[in-house]
């Protein structure tokens, strides 16, 4: 089952590079691997490494407004599409992670395609960062026969040369060899896509019901791993859906309060955006996901649900 993308998916997606226009000047400090009192003195520095995400978990798929106003994804602390430069997400307090193909890969030859995606070398951006890690997109029926078998060896190999490398997977239907991957340590975070609304001009076949959603969130917790899976609303759009209504921000909330209560081991939540008109419904529904995942899914655990 195949996602809805924005940007063409056959080559690894394009970063967008923000920090000119939010006035983040490389001139307010010395460049790195240069020292301070002389710019022709070239010093020996390591590579700044981005922070790891960890719980809680609030994720989103494509935040295309970010650019224009951070403010619409406060409480954001992962983007699992590679939409915003990691160097701005860092800068912001938040994490990108680099976006890598799944078992949909169409050209695969062998593991080393994702084993290579987990290292430094794929990971830097210019001479100076490293990103935290990958979201592999996605968990669904395999484009090549060995598609499962590379991409299991790939992983547990970068994993194994890069034991900092963050790996998230986006899914659909869990299989036993995603479970092995999570069990063993080699997958950090599984983002379930739980796709009940899709936009009029998306695929039919990338919806499920919110009792299928529901039923993956549950293969996950059969096997022990509901602490390493979180669910992801989509697709957050303003215009009428498939069935021809607008997702409604009541029904996200009232589905958002069960996935707290029916799991409440779940450490987190995500939300897949679907296009990028900068209108005030937009920007409502947006800011509204957000409020909510902050709410639920708070920093601080002691804080009771709908308390500041």
């Amino acid at each position: 089952m195949r996602k809805s993308r924005t940007l063409n998916r056959g080559v690894q997606l394009p970063r967008r590079i923000f920090l000119g226009g939010l006035g983040l000047a490389a001139a307010a400090s010395p460049m790195p691997g240069f020292a301070a009192g002389d710019p022709n003195e070239q010093v020996d520095t390591e590579p700044t490494r981005a922070r790891r995400p960890k719980p809680p978990y609030r994720v989103w798929f494509q935040p295309t407004l970010f650019q224009r106003d951070m403010d619409l994804y406060e409480h954001m602390t992962v983007d699992a599409s590679g939409w915003i430069d990691p160097r701005l997400s860092e800068a912001t307090g938040k994490t990108t992670l680099d976006w890598v193909y799944g078992l949909q890969h169409p050209w695969a030859e062998s593991s080393e395609y994702w084993q290579n995606a987990c290292s430094i070398a794929e990971r830097k951006k210019g001479e100076q960062f490293v990103s935290a890690g990958i979201a592999v997109d996605e968990w669904v029926p395999p484009k090549l026969e060995r598609n499962p078998q590379w991409l299991a060896e790939g992983l547990r190999a970068g994993r194994r040369a890069n034991p900092d490398v963050f790996i998230a997977v986006w899914i659909t239907d869990p299989t036993p060899h995603l479970f092995d991957l999570v069990h063993d340590g080699t997958i950090d975070l599984v983002i379930v896509e739980g796709y009940t609304h899709v936009a009029p001009d998306a695929p039919a076949s990338l919806t499920t019901s919110w009792e299928g959603g529901l039923r993956r969130c549950d293969a996950m917790g059969d096997v022990g791993l509901t602490d390493k899976t979180i669910f992801c609303f989509g697709h957050i759009t303003p215009g009428a859906q498939r069935n021809g209504q607008p997702l409604e921000t009541s029904w996200l909330r009232e589905r958002a309060e069960e996935l707290k209560d029916r799991y409440p081991e779940m450490p987190g939540v995500a939300f897949f955006q679907e296009g990028n008109k900068d209108t005030p419904e937009f920007r409502e529904l947006i800011h509204f996901c957000d409020r909510l995942s902050g709410e639920l899914w708070p920093d601080n655990k002691a804080v009771l649900r709908g308390g500041s």
